[in-house]
């Protein structure tokens, strides 16, 4: 198993900055950023519509915290959607995560 997490953000350069902060740290393996979507919701009691980017990256289960905390920091938003998945990957996959990434 593998840790997905994904955040969204108000730029391309932040999730990229996110994303070489997080890598340069071998808090991450690889990062996938997505073309703008649309985030509709409440904030503030008012409804909005925002183009953002969606940030995933892939990790470790165990650098879960650390990861979390790290794009907490570096996030402009005052409270960024930080959010985990724990998926299954191949083999080969997650070896190649975990050889990629800090032993916890």
């Amino acid at each position: 198993m593998i840790l997905e997490v994904e955040t969204l953000c108000p730029a391309r350069g932040v999730a990229d900055r996110i994303a070489a902060h997080l890598l340069e740290a071998r808090l991450i393996a690889c990062a996938n950023r997505s073309r703008t979507v649309v985030s509709l919701y409440r904030w503030e009691g008012e409804v909005r519509a925002e183009e953002e980017y969606a940030l995933r990256v892939k990790t470790r289960i165990e650098l879960g915290d650390q990861v979390e905390a790290a794009i907490l920091r570096w996030h402009p938003y005052d409270l960024p959607a930080v959010l985990r998945h724990e998926v299954q990957a191949n083999p080969g996959y997650e070896a190649w995560v975990r050889s990629e990434t800090l032993e916890p």
